[in-house]
């Protein structure tokens, strides 16, 4: 027979491999014991440990204490699932980032990337971010103005059409970094805090640089990249020749017909890149995409100087 959380699961993720199976739990804390059931829940060949809920009155604050103490009788990735759950404590489960499953109305796995629910016009699933959503997650780190806006208005921002604005945030709500809630009869996106925006990104989104392409005179209008970029914001020693950026597709409209140079010969190096430039200051790209590209850097000069920049914008990177 389907139990409820089956039926939850098949739901929702009808692709889904996984099977339950009873669980019993040595020492576990007699004050726990009638207001929780235990299973043991394997989905993509992992097993988690599934908590159902019994007493209507827990919330958040109770699962992430009782959480830590259930973890040190059974080290399991934990999946709280509940009948019901109000909906300002739905809003904090996930602010959290608890794994849940509410019964027939909404399955959150931040673990899995996936969260589902009722008010879901359609069921998605999990994609790779695009440039332009990439490029909405370092304006909300950096400035911190979409969210509460509609995607009518992220899409006037950044100059496209509606309909391409929702194709970059679908991913990304998918991802659960960001959700849309309806507020009257306008629909506003809303983001994770930047801190989660930051460390999503951090492990995530690699350096847009594609190429790197010489030219014998240094291009007009192009911010600076790379060691020049970094060199002009600290106390850095500049390269021989500046190095500059632009998207790839860009470059091959305006510059085309541009005559290409050496290495030893050219005066500029041109990175092209596979999403547009955003959010360039002072002639230079924004301080992530600095970031993406420096990173690997194995100049122990080059590391200090980015994370000074970094700490001036509030960042620091995960090591």
């Amino acid at each position: 027979m389907t139990t409820a959380v089956e039926r939850t699961l098949k739901k929702y993720l009808p692709s889904l491999e996984f099977k339950t199976r009873e669980l019993r739990i040595k020492n576990i804390p007699p004050a726990y014991q009638g207001i929780y059931e235990f299973e043991e829940l394997n989905m993509r060949k992992q097993p988690f440990l599934l908590i159902k809920v019994k007493d209507r009155n827990l919330g958040p604050k109770d699962f992430k204490k009782h959480g830590r103490r259930l973890k040190e009788s059974i080290d399991h990735p934990q999946v709280w699932y509940l009948k019901e759950l109000h909906a300002h404590k739905v809003r904090r489960m996930i602010e959290n980032e608890l794994n849940f499953i509410l019964e027939d109305k909404q399955i959150h796995l931040p673990v899995l990337h996936v969260s589902l629910s009722m008010a879901s016009e359609k069921v998605r699933t999990v994609r790779k971010i695009s440039g332009l959503g990439i490029n909405l997650l370092i304006r909300e780190i950096l400035k911190g103005d979409l969210s509460g806006k509609s995607k009518v208005e992220i899409a006037g921002i950044f100059k496209s059409l509606k309909m391409t604005m929702g194709r970059a945030i679908e991913p990304l709500l998918s991802a659960g970094l960001c959700e849309e809630n309806k507020v009257g009869v306008a629909k506003l996106i809303r983001f994770k805090p930047r801190t989660e925006l930051w460390r999503h990104l951090q492990k995530n989104v690699h350096s847009p640089v594609k190429e790197a392409v010489f030219l014998p005179m240094a291009p007009k209008k192009l911010p600076y990249s790379g060691i020049t970029a970094l060199a002009r914001q600290s106390m850095l020693a500049e390269d021989p020749i500046p190095t500059f950026a632009i998207e790839r597709k860009e470059f091959n409209k305006k510059y085309k017909n541009a005559e290409l140079a050496l290495e030893d010969e050219a005066l500029a190096k041109v990175e092209l890149w596979d999403r547009p430039v955003t959010l360039d200051h002072d002639s230079n790209i924004n301080v992530i995409d600095l970031y993406l590209i420096l990173r690997d850097s194995s100049d122990d000069r080059v590391q200090t100087e980015m994370g000074k920049l970094l700490q001036k914008h509030d960042l620091k990177a995960d090591k």
